[in-house]
């Protein structure tokens, strides 16, 4: 017989312990210890009250792990990871796991439900649409570790945009920012980062989230990309990312890590431009929907 808890009854070491044998296998390493499974609890509004653990007798088999935001409005959830211990794959868990996890986000008043799932992983693709979701956004992660090349001030070479500095929750007040994007790649989940503003005679026309890591010597060493977009139906789109790209990513003659986190792919422009300075696709995810 199967039985349902909190996973806040767990100790923090026994969640950890239970994240990673859920994820054991995995098409990407996501294994964490408790310092990374705090920080991401905090960056990503995760809830352990309203997340569920599956149990066969006194045993934990798999979970579910939410966070909640008020966006626009709407109460939104969004799936962290549905996890099951190898042992008990392939047997019907998961489509218990789900229905037991929308019934608590209908006790939630919850609105719209969000996840991501690699591209590749059909039977959890399956198993969401089983549960309702849609898949509405292919989601693609860039990276590049060495320099980039000079494609953007060759676009740019005059900048014509102001690009400015600000802090990450500026965008929430732009009409074109993205709020429904992937949970990782809104701004509540970047409060530590930045963002940009790129101007045009005090017209916002584009912004990018990101996130930057210095050295000691001031110097850069890693940054990521959240999200970069101009404004809609712009007849100059290409100059506004390369502008902002720019001044997120410089210096381009500087080895470092960037990376550029579950852009939308149908963001062309933004998806041909990074190729075009030295990325490459590191990994492939869709977008899925619920609505309550």
């Amino acid at each position: 017989m199967v039985t349902f808890q909190s996973m806040s009854k767990l100790s923090l070491e026994e969640l950890v312990w239970l994240w990673n044998k859920g994820f054991e296998g995995y098409f990407v390493p996501i294994a964490m210890d408790v310092d990374k499974f705090m920080a991401r609890a905090v960056n990503e509004g995760l809830s352990l009250d309203h997340s569920i653990m599956m149990y066969e007798k006194e045993e934990p088999i798999g979970f579910v792990i939410n966070g909640f935001r008020w966006i626009g409005g709407r109460k939104v959830a969004w799936n962290g990871g549905t996890g099951i211990v190898p042992a008990y794959r392939g047997k019907g868990v998961g489509k218990q796991l789900m229905h037991q996890n929308i019934l608590l986000y209908q006790k939630q008043n919850v609105e719209i439900a969000l996840l991501e799932a690699i591209a590749q992983n059909e039977p959890a693709i399956k198993l969401y649409r089983h549960a309702g979701y849609d898949i509405t956004e292919r989601l693609i992660t860039l990276q590049c570790n060495e320099t980039l090349n000079n494609e953007l001030q060759v676009l740019t070479p005059h900048p014509k945009y102001l690009v400015r500095r600000g802090l990450s929750r500026e965008v929430e007040l732009l009409a074109f920012y993205r709020s429904l994007s992937a949970w990782q790649t809104q701004w509540p989940s970047i409060r530590e980062g930045e963002c940009l503003i790129v101007s045009d005679c005090g017209e916002t026309v584009g912004y990018l989230l990101l996130k930057r890591v210095l050295g000691e010597d001031g110097m850069l060493v890693a940054v990521t990309v959240y999200q970069c977009e101009a404004m809609p139906c712009h007849a100059d789109t290409e100059a506004i990312l390369s502008a902002a790209l720019q001044a997120a990513l410089s210096p381009l003659d500087h080895t470092c890590k960037r990376v550029a986190v579950n852009l939308r792919e149908s963001n062309l422009e933004l998806i041909s431009l990074l190729k075009r300075i030295g990325f490459t696709t590191s990994v492939e995810q869709v977008h899925m929907k619920l609505l309550l």
